[in-house]
């Protein structure tokens, strides 16, 4: 039989106690040892009563290492073979390990030597700050030069982690790989509050190396698994996320050295204000620099951002961050190279320009065709661009402006002394109810300035807009001012009237612009713009606009009309035929809206008009219509229904518009009303207007059915 196990001898007497705590010293190891042979030597003849033998020690340090609560055991003395045994209570590691302490170690497979501790086979848990584990296997290699330890099968989070550790002198390395750990739970165990995680799991490898405390060299892969969850903000948030990600960095002197590579490959991503969504396309960043932390820089190489089927992004530049940066989020861009490649703008744009669009002027607007643009940014600033575009497409859902068919290069620099030229062609532009037919503008744009450099001609409306001469110029305060001079040449006023919603008018318009300024939001017309018109002038002045580009637009101006033909005018409406001459004039005209709000008109015969006056009896109805007078009636029970047409000595009709009302007025005054047309020659007719206050809109309508139809409609 054998013997009773002896009470353990107890070798942690505090004299040897002491000696063992010497740190990166293998004396007390050997101690240790010297003292367990020596005992199993006295006790040598005795040893077919033991079954065990075991010693307790306080502590033990070396090479940063410390263990505390050691039993070392000796076991099945009695056999051929025994079995030397470890048990830890705690295992304190060096730098950088040291957050990680080791308890409940137990080594079933233990070697001990003169300078040197091996644990093939054990068993241990983990305590830090933040978390516990439960037990995972464990073994560790202590040796004068070289230390390791090793944990796998580590149960955390749901998944399981790998650790291992391994220190020569001063030089360490670390190796984790963690596999399908639930992102909810970790985000519990490090209590981050920032992001909040709903589900998802996480594959994570680490091999990082260094020197102490310090960190030389690291490699981490990561790959996220249906990751959902957002920050409290809600600037980021993921649904679903499948993302993979690599980063390699070197720390050479403070400078880290890194590149990594990222591959977004399902479910959807936000990161305000861009929405992302994998849906079988690939979306992956490549990038490489430097990071200076001691000075707080940043230097990007080389940075592409690749999304297959919509473009591909190329950035390189440097970055200065830090409380000290007086700029958004304490960034600043230093310099930086932009490059943008798109063949495919009409994916692009719905994805990576309409969430910077909205709430701007930009809002609502879309592209289509190919784009290849460079930017370069220097101190915060845009400091250059070039944008080669082709088979161009804007679509606007306000309607404020269409192009179909862009191509050009676009050339811009804040170098007030650039000079190289910018060539921008369409085949279809509007401007909201305008259209403009394909035109070529040649023109250079430098700092805060646009010039055109050849003349221009850009056909409208059956006829041509002529450009001689365009500058925009820019102000530190205030609106830009812009100049421009040119001509029209046989525009439609039909097609004119069609386009902005007019009354129906007949006729082209020809006329030389000699200039018009733009500035603090208000267009104005400097000198007088002539219109050449059914054989006479009409002459624009104190023309002015604020608000043009807007949804509210006001016009101001004041205009001549001087000796139309009015044989020809009538002949464009369905008015009935007049002849003679017609003058007048429209002034303090307020539009808003492109509707009248007020004006004081006069259209009549002129004084100097000695031609031919004759009137249609459909113009004489249509007139009388207009002053809701009884010519009609007098017309169809007398012999005047005969008679096709009039003479006539003078007509004339006038309105003071205010409040939506038209005061109307006419050539004389009568007892009963106005008259509109005296009589004159033979056979001769007067028309009289009874009602001198008519509501703008009622006139409107009136006009416009005269205008219309051959049907004469009489209230």
């Amino acid at each position: 039989m054998k013997a009773a196990r002896p009470e353990p001898f107890d070798y942690a007497q505090e004299s040897l106690v002491e000696g063992f705590v010497r740190p990166t010293s293998w004396s007390s190891l050997v101690m240790i040892r010297f003292t367990l042979i020596v005992t199993l030597t006295l006790i040598t003849p005795v040893a077919n009563a033991l079954d065990a033998l075991s010693l307790n020690v306080e502590t033990i340090s070396a090479n940063g290492w410390q263990l505390q609560g050691i039993n070392i055991a000796l076991t099945d003395l009695a056999q051929n073979q025994q079995k030397l045994a470890l048990t830890i209570n705690k295992l304190s590691l060096p730098e950088p390990f040291n957050d990680l302490t080791l308890v409940n170690i137990r080594c079933t497979s233990f070697t001990w030597q003169n300078k040197e501790l091996l644990c093939k086979q054990g068993r241990a848990q983990i305590h830090s700050k933040r978390w516990q584990s439960p037990t995972a296997n464990f073994s560790f290699h202590v040796t004068e030069k070289r230390s390791s330890f090793k944990l796998t099968d580590l149960r955390l989070a749901g998944g399981t982690v790998a650790i291992d550790g391994e220190e020569r002198g001063e030089q360490w390395r670390v190796r984790i790989n963690a596999r399908a750990v639930d992102g909810r739970s970790i985000q519990k165990l490090l209590q981050n509050k920032t992001f909040e995680l709903k589900r998802g799991k996480l594959n994570l490898k680490l091999d990082a190396s260094g020197s102490h405390a310090l960190v030389k060299n690291f490699t981490l892969t990561t790959r996220f698994n249906g990751l959902t969850g957002q920050t409290k903000n809600g600037r980021l948030a993921t649904e679903a996320l499948n993302l993979e990600s690599a980063l390699n960095a070197k720390n050479n002197n403070g400078l880290w050295q890194w590149q990594s590579h990222s591959m977004f490959t399902g479910g959807a991503l936000y990161v305000e204000p861009l929405y992302l969504e994998a849906g079988g396309q690939s979306i992956g960043l490549d990038a490489q620099g430097d990071w200076d932390e001691l000075n707080k820089r940043v230097e990007i190489k080389s940075a592409s951002y690749r999304h297959s089927k919509v473009g591909e992004l190329s950035v390189s530049g440097s970055v200065q961050y830090g409380a000290s940066i007086h700029y958004k989020d304490g960034v600043k861009i230093e310099t930086a190279k932009l490059s943008l490649n798109s063949n495919n703008l009409e994916g692009l744009s719905p994805i990576y320009l309409k969430p910077f669009f909205e709430q701007t002027a930009l809002e609502g607007i879309s592209l289509t065709g190919n784009l290849k643009a460079d930017f370069s940014i220097n101190e915060q600033a845009l400091t250059a661009f070039t944008a080669t575009f082709n088979n161009l497409g804007i679509k606007d859902e306000a309607g404020r402006i269409a192009v179909q068919g862009g191509v050009g290069t676009v050339n811009w620099s804040d170098n007030v002394f650039f000079d190289k030229p910018s060539n921008v062609a369409w085949q279809q532009l509007q401007l909201r109810a305008l259209p403009v037919g394909p035109s070529r503008l040649l023109f250079v744009s430098g700092a805060n300035s646009v010039r055109l450099l050849e003349k221009a001609q850009l056909p409208f409306l059956g006829g041509a807009i002529t450009i001689n001469q365009f500058n925009w110029q820019a102000k530190k305060r205030g609106e830009p001012e812009v100049y421009f001079k040119g001509s029209i040449s046989d525009v439609s006023l039909e097609q004119l009237s069609q386009a902005l919603n007019w009354t129906p008018l007949s006729g082209t318009i020809s006329g030389y612009i000699p200039r018009v300024e733009y500035s603090n939001k208000t267009l104005s017309l400097g000198g007088e713009l002539i219109v050449k018109v059914f054989d006479g002038e009409v002459k624009v002045s104190n023309l002015a606009s604020s608000g043009l580009f807007t949804d509210f637009p006001k016009f101001h101006s004041d205009i001549e009309i001087e000796n139309l033909d009015l044989d020809q005018l009538t002949r464009k409406f369905e008015f009935g035929g007049i002849t003679g001459r017609l003058s007048g004039y429209v002034r303090q005209l307020y539009m808003e809206n492109w509707h009248p709000v007020t004006f004081f008109a006069w259209l009549g015969t002129p004084e100097t008009d000695d031609s031919r006056h004759r009137i249609s009896q459909k113009a004489v109805k249509n007139i009388a219509s207009i002053g809701g007078g009884g010519t009609t009636d007098i017309l169809s029970r007398s012999f005047l229904s005969f008679f096709e047409t009039f003479g006539y000595d003078k007509l004339g009709l006038g309105c003071y518009l205010h409040d939506g009302v038209c005061q109307l007025m006419g050539v004389e005054a009568r007892e009963s009303g106005y008259a509109i047309v005296t009589g004159g020659g033979l056979p001769r007719i007067d028309v009289i207007g009874y009602n001198p206050r008519v509501d703008w809109n009622v006139l409107m309508e009136r006009l416009q059915r005269i205008t219309t139809s051959d049907e004469v409609i009489v209230e």
